[in-house]
């Protein structure tokens, strides 16, 4: 005489069956899964403060500045920057330290990128170039404040005069590169940086 099996023995033999007919990749599937989850929620919380943003933090003063040099160099201000920056913040009253950081604040200001067949700034907005000119100002007063030679203070009118004139201040660069040639004499850099603005207010001013 036939009859039902009992329930409990089908639904023992339906769950082995189900067992034999799973993938037998998805056991390996929901590890990675689960591993991947960790990574993504658990190890970041673990990483070094700053992360690759602050490529510049574990490196001594000497090491920042020459790979900040090198980068400059080559024309990428805005990637020297950090290293400028860990710079002037291990070596507050270097004047070298102080003055570097100006400088590459304002080429950070004026550096260009090619975008679709032409060049526009590297920066994301006016806004922000325009805090960079004014962070190189600031650090231009600090290096002027501790620089010990005519040379040094040369430099830096020098800086403060490139900095007006591209912004089209011309009379008051002239003033900076005036002192500029004053302090140092011998510069062929700041004689040509004082000519060129000559030139320009001659000319009538802002306009190229």
């Amino acid at each position: 005489m036939s009859g039902r099996r009992p329930l409990a023995a089908r639904s023992a033999r339906g769950s082995a069956r189900a067992e034999r007919s799973r993938p037998w990749w998805l056991l390996p599937v929901v590890g990675l899964l689960l591993v991947g989850f960790f990574f993504l929620r658990v190890w970041p919380k673990h990483r070094p403060p700053g992360g690759a943003a602050n490529r510049a933090e574990g490196l001594g003063a000497r090491d920042a500045f020459r790979m900040g040099l090198t980068l400059s160099r080559e024309g990428h201000h805005l990637a020297a920057l950090e290293y400028f920056a860990s710079v002037s913040r291990q070596m507050p009253v270097s004047w070298t330290a102080r003055q570097s950081y100006a400088s590459t604040l304002y080429n950070c200001a004026q550096e260009v990128r090619t975008h679709l067949g032409r060049q526009d700034p590297s920066t994301r907005s006016s806004v922000e170039r325009v805090a960079m000119v004014r962070a190189s100002m600031n650090e231009s007063k600090v290096a002027d404040s501790i620089a010990t030679t005519p040379q040094e203070h040369a430099v830096m009118a020098y800086q403060r005069g490139q900095t007006l004139h591209s912004f089209g201040l011309v009379t008051n660069a002239l003033v900076e590169f005036r002192r500029a040639a004053a302090l140092d004499s011998s510069s062929i850099l700041i004689a040509a940086g004082l000519r060129q603005a000559e030139r320009r207010l001659a000319r009538g001013g802002p306009a190229e």
